[in-house]
């Protein structure tokens, strides 16, 4: 009852997801920008275990510089007190940078297209400390990747991706590298494909993964530091003009984690809010 009390709260309150603007919450999509359009997100991502919640909020910025070149910011912060993994499908505590270039952008028929997008950014930390073991570390600034390529029609949706993040080391202290992983399938039956001025709605199941590497503190590896998680679950987009909502749930299919350094992490949950400004240059999403 407490945990849902919490989770009614949060929903209520804005923040930060990172989610793509017309795309699934947790997973890697293809969409980005056109040349000259601005985004902006802003909503909440949750993740609750036998250790406490811990919530991340803040701002989303995109811009289109190509028709299939969107620089990018995330500004996070983060409250609550969850001993919890490293994790890149939710945002944490640290600010990003970068750029997403869709390289492969080909209509294979009428509504149909295959798209690759790859993105490369700078992660530094923020102003805010994480918690549980990974909030006794020095940190230090690291580089993410990720790559998503996928199959987008007018009713049907397929991504899969992939991403790799890793920090340097400050202090004799390092946070875990992370693998992560996602497939994703949306679909969007007749009867929810509206016009510009009306709602329109999809829904995807989604499927991630992340492992991450062990924890060193002080000079030493803490032992049995590193994970392997598969999360699955629903969540649904709703676009009305230039604004986009999603939100979802997932829970834990495999964990494979040690509970006496993270505790039991038992569900994840996202809100996004998003504005995309349009230019008068038109691009597919």
């Amino acid at each position: 009852m407490k945990f849902l009390m919490v989770l009614a709260c949060t929903l209520a309150l804005p923040g930060i997801a990172i989610a793509a603007d017309h795309g699934p919450v947790f997973s890697y999509a293809t969409p980005v920008n056109s040349q000259g359009e601005f985004s902006f997100d802003t909503g909440i991502f949750g993740r609750n275990g036998s250790r406490g919640t811990q919530l991340s909020t803040g701002s989303g910025f995109g811009y289109g510089v190509t028709p299939h070149l969107t620089v990018n910011a995330f500004l996070p912060a983060t409250f609550g007190s969850g001993s919890l993994p490293e994790s890149r499908m939710v945002s944490g505590s640290e600010w990003s940078a970068g750029a997403s270039w869709r390289f492969l952008h080909s209509v294979t028929s009428v509504g149909k297209r295959v798209e690759s997008t790859a993105s490369l950014g700078v992660v530094v930390p923020g102003p805010q400390q994480d918690s549980g073991v990974l909030g006794s570390l020095h940190r230090a600034p690291g580089v993410a990747g990720t790559l998503a390529t996928g199959l987008a029609s007018r009713s049907q949706y397929l991504w899969v991706g992939g991403g790799y993040t890793s920090f340097a080391e400050a202090s004799h202290d390092r946070r875990p590298d992370t693998l992560s992983w996602s497939g994703v399938y949306g679909y969007q039956p007749v009867k929810l494909r509206r016009g510009y001025d009306q709602w329109d709605y999809r829904g995807f199941a989604e499927l991630t993964g992340e492992h991450t590497g062990k924890v060193k503190n002080n000079g030493l590896i803490l032992p049995n530091s590193s994970t392997t998680t598969l999360w699955l679950g629903p969540s649904v987009l709703a676009i009305f003009k230039d604004v986009a909502i999603s939100g979802g749930v997932q829970a834990p299919i495999f964990r494979d984690a040690s509970d006496s350094i993270y505790g039991r992490e038992r569900i994840r949950f996202a809100i996004n809010l998003s504005y995309l400004k349009y230019s008068a240059h038109t691009s597919s999403h």
